[in-house]
């Protein structure tokens, strides 16, 4: 397969390369979903390390099995739902592949990068405060994409917090 690359925007040759192998159009739009994610991610993250980005172009000498690891581990440590996890892995997948094949990489960084087993995800794995937290909200008849929201962003917080070895309560 003959792939044209436009270095300065691999994202856009990404998708042409998944509308060549047959990809739906509406397949692809979850991909240009799952990519954005994990490019907003990725920029984020490479940006906490003090190196500026603004594309997906820019940040793909970052990409490592590391990386995705810590991705994968973001989705799940958020509440993602397995199946989204495993599609946005999927997606990474093929960028993988695709970053491969037009020769842009020469490892493939999401070698031995699994799925999520879909009966591991347990809701009631959620730290006590953050159950308590949503119960009291429920109690309150706050909406569930707003329960949603608020904990995501704690779990956020707190991902935040652990990785950046900041303890969560000080005595002082």
């Amino acid at each position: 397969m003959n792939i044209s690359l436009n270095p300065d925007n691999v994202s856009g040759s990404f998708y042409e390369y998944l509308g060549r192998m047959g990809i739906s159009p509406n397949s692809v739009k979850y991909y240009r979903s799952d990519l954005s994610h994990f490019s907003g991610w990725l920029i984020l993250k490479i940006r906490a390390w003090g190196v500026f980005a603004e594309s997906m172009s820019e940040v793909i000498p970052f990409l490592s099995t590391k990386i995705a690891q810590e991705y994968r581990s973001f989705l799940t440590q958020n509440g993602i739902p397995p199946k989204t996890v495993n599609r946005r892995l999927s997606t990474l997948r093929h960028l993988s592949r695709f970053l491969v094949l037009s020769q842009i990489s020469n490892s493939d960084f999401m070698e031995g990068i699994s799925n999520i087993s879909i009966g591991s995800f347990q809701s009631s794995s959620i730290h006590p405060l953050l159950l308590g937290f949503q119960r009291r909200l429920e109690a309150e008849k706050v909406s569930n994409n707003t329960i949603k929201n608020y904990l995501s962003d704690i779990r956020h917080f707190i991902n935040w917090l652990e990785t950046n070895n900041k303890p969560l309560i000080t005595n002082k």
